[in-house]
């Protein structure tokens, strides 16, 4: 009941779940690292959305225009 290697993920820290005890402490860690994930996907978040923001300003300008070329170097 072997679980097949992916190669996005080429050194498993968790094996598949055998116990309570095991799960429970899975859940712990889990539960210990949500909080930095959480912020981290917050972020990601708010960087992206200005991203978006920013290209749609560029497509706005004219291209070839003093404003696009400061925009754009």
């Amino acid at each position: 009941n072997s679980i097949p290697p992916n190669p996005l993920f080429p050194c498993r820290k968790y094996a598949a779940i055998s116990s309570s005890e095991q799960r429970q402490s899975y859940k712990n860690d889990f539960n210990a690292e949500y909080n930095e994930y959480r912020d981290l996907h917050a972020r990601i978040e708010r960087i992206t959305r200005r991203f978006t923001q920013l290209d749609a300003k560029l497509k706005q300008l004219l291209q070839g225009s003093e404003e696009y070329k400061v925009k754009t170097e």
